[in-house]
């Protein structure tokens, strides 16, 4: 396998990483699960994936999902400490694959971004925030709670910009852009320099699930 993503843990947090991601068109081929539980594996692999049983701190075990292969690697384990092992033994066998990572802790984020983690996501943190709006306003926090449930109402995606938008600026274009991205800069879509666009930004922006992103043919 090559540019595959590779799934560590499959729990909660792994399925529903799993999920968003076959929602958004990723065949079930193109995931390999690795988890120490030999159960685990079994229910994943009854699911239609390919699974891997061992301690993904290992780099053998990390090798035989074909890790220094991978384009995405999802880590979703139940500890912060694991975490941090798996992203610097999976950094080490690839240094272009994209490493998302969640922990428990926010302290933990720092040490995982050093580990090789691209980004981090503190699974408390992120709850608590969605809690504390739902209950400010529950109708705001259904909406956020719609976006990051991929395929169903409004949908938060990332694509890239198309040529007949090249020279606009953010608000002349068809979709909600909340940010554009450029090289490695996230850019508001209030920010003056967000416009014109460019041919190289990718824009993050808010659509209806059914919708189809421009240039992409259905």
């Amino acid at each position: 396998m090559r540019e595959h993503t590779v799934i560590v843990g499959f729990g909660t947090k792994g399925r529903s990483a799993i999920l968003t991601l076959t929602a958004t068109g990723l065949e079930k081929d193109q995931i390999i699960v690795i988890d120490p539980s030999t159960k685990v594996i079994e229910s994943a692999a009854a699911e239609g994936f390919a699974g891997v049983v061992g301690d993904a701190t290992r780099s053998d075990v990390l090798l035989r999902a074909e890790v220094q292969r991978a384009g995405r690697i999802i880590i979703a384990t139940q500890r912060d400490d694991t975490a941090v092992l798996v992203a610097l033994t999976a950094r080490q066998l690839n240094r272009e694959a994209k490493i998302v990572a969640a922990v428990r802790e926010e302290e933990n984020a720092p040490l995982l971004r050093q580990s090789g983690a691209d980004a981090v996501i503190t699974s408390a943190s992120a709850a608590g925030r969605l809690l504390g709006l739902s209950v400010l306003s529950p109708s705001a926090g259904a909406v956020m709670e719609d976006l990051i449930q991929q395929g169903s109402g409004l949908d938060l995606v990332e694509r890239p910009v198309i040529k007949a938008e090249v020279g606009l600026s953010v608000r002349e274009t068809n979709d909600l852009v909340v940010s554009v991205l450029r090289g490695h800069r996230l850019i508001g879509y209030d920010d003056p320099s967000a416009s014109p666009l460019q041919l190289t930004d990718r824009l993050i922006t808010i659509v209806r699930a059914k919708d189809p992103l421009p240039g992409r043919k259905e």
